[in-house]
């Protein structure tokens, strides 16, 4: 049956000591091309298995997929979701290990003759945990098929969907109505107000967000061009074809929103604020670069913005730790935080970075000789983690903040125009945030 299936099986890329069981299983369904497997590489790496399946229109796969099996019961509606569920089951019990208690399926633009896909998949596995999760990008459905869709609570939908599409707006009457939640919808005018929820958290049955893509057309582009991983950033900076950054936007913030699904029905849900205290243990303390890398993924990056100091890649990057980072760091170095927002796939952190200059920081004030002078610099750190390694940071900070307090910038002195003051400060800064 799965001879003419185009599909690959990518496995969890975590440690299996670290996922009690069986890591749970997403079905990719979409185009096949170089943006859906980077993408089934990124969520092995948040630790699921992957069945990518090619879904391209007008493909043999997609036809191989919706042909009737030779087998069933007669009393089965004869649909093409249904015979796309079979076949996927057929696929699944052949290559992947069988129905997996805990699977997602995600579907890139999943067309309207396709419509009870998720459904009829959900029905056939019930007795073996059904669907966990359904994330749909771009779905080509009518106002009828979307209502019967949202109303669901079997498993929790998340739409991703572009502001022009015409969903957006039979969605919004539904809401009116009553027939759906408000709080499902991205925020509009004509809905009414936003109020507080008491009680334990329940997962939603119907989450919708949207963006700002240009027009629909084809969701697998825009779902998949993620900029901040290997994995997927030759394809979100393409030559072939037109992505801009509003693609890369909402490819970014999708990703999240969908992780945010999958990790709540079926986790895997890793301890993030103690996997990046110890990445910031061995920075600072042990000040060893081989285990700073040992909490990475493979193909990492750093980015420190205000002076372009950082790597990208593993060995780059291990470079870096060694030769620019754990070694030149002054001896009473700190990192004072002031808040941090935990998210599921990413922390903030606010700090302030306090030592007294007298080494050559190359990672922070590169090319500027010890001045022997204290610093205290506020800091913004943003810590991407994929499953249970750090996949990126961006830290900022103000430079000439750091200058002025090295007294190598001066508000007054260093204006190219004259009589105009800089607006610059030094310590004051951070005694400002420390003591607001």
């Amino acid at each position: 049956m799965s001879s003419k299936i185009q599909f690959k099986v990518y496995e969890s890329a975590v440690d299996p000591a670290r996922i009690p069981g069986r890591a749970p299983t997403v079905l990719l369904l979409g185009p096949w091309h170089a943006g859906t497997q980077g993408l089934a590489v990124n969520l092995s790496e948040e630790g699921y298995q992957v069945v990518l399946v090619d879904a391209t229109p007008s493909s043999a796969s997609i036809e191989a997929l919706r042909r009737r099996p030779t087998a069933h019961n007669e009393d089965t509606p004869d649909t093409d979701g249904w015979s796309v569920a079979l076949n996927l089951l057929h696929l699944i019990d052949g290559h992947a290990g069988g129905w997996n208690r805990y699977t997602a399926l995600i579907t890139l633009g999943l067309p309207e003759r396709d419509v009870d896909l998720p459904s009829k998949l959900h029905n056939e596995t019930s007795k073996k945990g059904g669907l966990s999760a359904h994330v749909a990008y771009g779905p080509q459905l009518t106002q009828s098929q979307a209502l019967a869709a949202a109303q669901r609570s079997d498993y929790p939908l998340l739409l991703h969907l572009a502001e022009v599409s015409p969903l957006i707006g039979r969605l919004v009457e539904a809401a009116k109505r009553g027939d759906i939640s408000h709080d499902a919808l991205p925020f509009h005018p004509e809905l009414g107000s936003l109020t507080a929820s008491v009680g334990p958290i329940r997962p939603k049955s119907l989450s919708v967000f949207t963006y700002s893509v240009e027009h629909e057309g084809e969701p697998s582009q825009w779902a998949c061009a993620f900029p901040f991983s290997s994995n997927t950033k030759d394809y979100a900076f393409p030559s072939s074809f037109s992505l801009t950054e509003a693609h890369r936007s909402a490819a970014a913030l999708s990703y999240t929103r969908t992780l945010t699904t999958l990790k709540s029905a079926m986790g895997p849900r890793f301890p993030l604020e103690q996997l990046w205290d110890r990445h910031t243990y061995y920075e600072f303390a042990t000040r060893d670069a081989a285990a700073t890398m040992s909490t990475m993924v493979s193909e990492p990056y750093v980015n420190h913005v205000a002076c372009l100091t950082g790597g990208s890649g593993f060995t780059q990057l291990h470079r870096f730790y060694e030769h620019h980072f754990t070694t030149v760091s002054p001896p009473d170095t700190q990192l004072i935080g002031l808040s941090r927002t935990v998210g599921v796939d990413r922390i903030i952190d606010e700090m302030v970075f306090t030592c007294t200059h007298t080494t050559m920081i190359d990672y922070f004030l590169p090319g500027v000789p010890p001045t022997g002078k204290r610093l205290r610099i506020p800091m913004v750190g943003i810590v991407n983690l994929r499953g249970d390694k750090l996949a990126y940071e961006s830290l900022y900070w103000d430079q000439a903040n750091a200058l002025v307090q090295l007294g190598l910038v001066d508000p007054v002195k260093s204006s190219m125009v004259e009589g105009v003051r800089l607006p610059v400060a030094g310590d004051e800064v951070a005694q400002k945030i420390l003591h607001p």
